[in-house]
């Protein structure tokens, strides 16, 4: 009997069996296995998405009401999951950006895509059966996929990195060589132009922050000054966009770009201030929700504010963030904060508590609109040195809430020492609801002008694990 002869329901099931490569070699054999395995056949298509990547269903479900999603109502297996093995395809070729434009816009689409709909929590059947959350889960088929990329990082860097810019742009000087030469690894920001800052899209931008610290920005000195002329440019920030990481047009959504900036400089300050005794949380395993767990006790903490992080600010010379930030054609060649001397602050850990009595400080009255779907919260609690570095507690205060969208948080801390609030950071959890740091941008209370900013961080203190091995005898 020809397997062509099974009924619909058993062939289907055979073929289930089959990787998609398999399907499509199948498909190739006659016409009548073609027409089988056709784009329309969604029944097949799912099972074959199913043995690749995680339900989609599992995340959506798990997402707060208003949270977009994209493609849900006209979701197509086979359409998501050919776009989904292109991109990674493109990556492993290791230069994706060389490809058309529309191309690689579907590519960092695709890659966000499988990250947005990573499984991060048990399924209502695993539930039922029993099964817990837990701080390390690695079941998820989406993460283990994007953690196989590792051997493909130069693609992935590429495509991150490289995305928007035009194939004739190239550096300056006399080692001037184009952008994609393997021989000169640049970042996002290594260009002055505006159009060519303009032509990156946003998702490349969001990609970097959910990836984290890439290798090409570890290496090259110059990302670092690239970097720095993001995160410490006061343009960027003011009343409309709440002196944080916002985009100023009132919408309350997160500034991708501003952000990266962010977590580039204090991505590295970090690892420089607790010296490498401490893995700082990064990657796409700590850009899901619910990365951490709900205090039983406390189950009205859907942000998991209650508990100890952990985290430290950086800033520059304020002579220097006032040159750059001044700077006119008639002052010569702009600062490039290439090499100007920045400082990174002590680690510091703060211990946190719910404290719905601040609900109405005026302090914490927000000019931007966010999403109600989950209640805001408010906090209080105290900042100290870590790890016995000794200087005066410091209280602090805030709320948080989620960003219109309803996939990332937003954090708002209000710093208070020798009686009188000084500083205020505005910060954005890029990962999602209890998810990996805050990465944001802290600033004068008062927001006297050109006063200064820098970058900050916190990560919840149980991801924040010791590098030291300790064997036990």
């Amino acid at each position: 009997m020809d397997i062509l002869d099974f009924p619909q329901e058993l062939l289907s099931a055979v073929l289930s069996l089959l990787s998609p490569a398999d399907l499509v070699k199948f498909g190739r054999t006659c016409r009548r296995a073609q027409a089988f395995i056709n784009p329309g056949n969604q029944i097949l298509w799912r099972t074959a998405f199913l043995l690749v990547f995680d339900d989609p269903q599992d995340a959506w479900s798990m997402m707060p009401e208003s949270a977009p999603v994209t493609g849900k109502e006209n979701w197509d297996w086979y359409r998501e999951l050919r776009r989904r093995l292109r991109a990674l395809q493109a990556i492993h070729s290791q230069w994706p950006t060389l490809d058309d434009e529309e191309l690689v816009t579907d590519y960092l689409e695709a890659i966000l895509s499988i990250v947005d709909t990573a499984k991060f929590g048990p399924t209502a059947r695993e539930k039922a059966q029993g099964r817990l959350p837990e701080v390390d889960d690695r079941s998820s088929l989406n993460l283990q996929r994007l953690g196989a990329m590792n051997e493909y990082q130069p693609g992935l860097e590429a495509l991150i990195h490289d995305s928007g810019r035009s194939r004739s742009s190239a550096g300056s000087g006399a080692e001037s060589t184009t952008w994609y030469s393997p021989g000169r690894p640049v970042t996002r920001s290594m260009t002055w132009s505006e159009s060519e800052k303009q032509q990156r899209p946003d998702s490349a931008s969001r990609l970097h922050v959910l990836h984290g610290l890439t290798a090409r920005e570890r290496l090259e000195h110059k990302a670092w000054g690239a970097a720095r002329r993001i995160a410490y440019d006061w343009h960027l920030i003011g009343p409309q966009s709440d002196y944080g990481p916002f985009l100023k047009d009132g919408s309350g959504r997160v500034n991708w770009r501003l952000l990266e900036g962010v977590c580039s400089v204090i991505g590295r300050n970090f690892s420089m201030c607790v010296e490498g005794h401490i893995a700082m949380p990064q990657g796409f395993c700590f850009s899901i929700p619910h990365r951490t767990l709900v205090d039983p006790t406390v189950p009205e903490d859907w942000a998991r504010v209650t508990g100890p992080w952990l985290g430290t600010y950086s800033f520059l010379d304020y002579a220097d963030l006032l040159a750059f930030n001044t700077w006119d054609n008639h002052l010569g060649p702009r600062p490039t904060l290439d090499d100007e001397p920045e400082v990174c602050g002590d680690l510091s850990k703060l211990d946190l508590k719910l404290d719905n009595g601040i609900k109405n400080d005026p302090r914490l009255k927000s000019r931007l609109p966010v999403c109600t779907d989950l209640p805001p919260l408010f906090f209080t609690g105290l900042s100290r040195g870590h790890g016995g570095m000794h200087r005066p507690v410091i209280g602090v205060r805030g709320c948080v809430s989620l960003v219109p969208g309803a996939r990332e948080v937003r954090w708002r801390f209000i710093i208070n020492y020798g009686g009188q609030d000084q500083w205020q950071l505005e910060g954005v959890q890029p990962g999602g609801i209890r998810s990996g740091g805050v990465f944001g941008v802290w600033s004068h209370c008062e927001h006297e002008e050109n006063g200064p900013v820098g970058p900050f961080c916190y990560f919840p203190m149980e991801l924040c694990k010791p590098t030291a091995v300790v064997l036990l005898g």
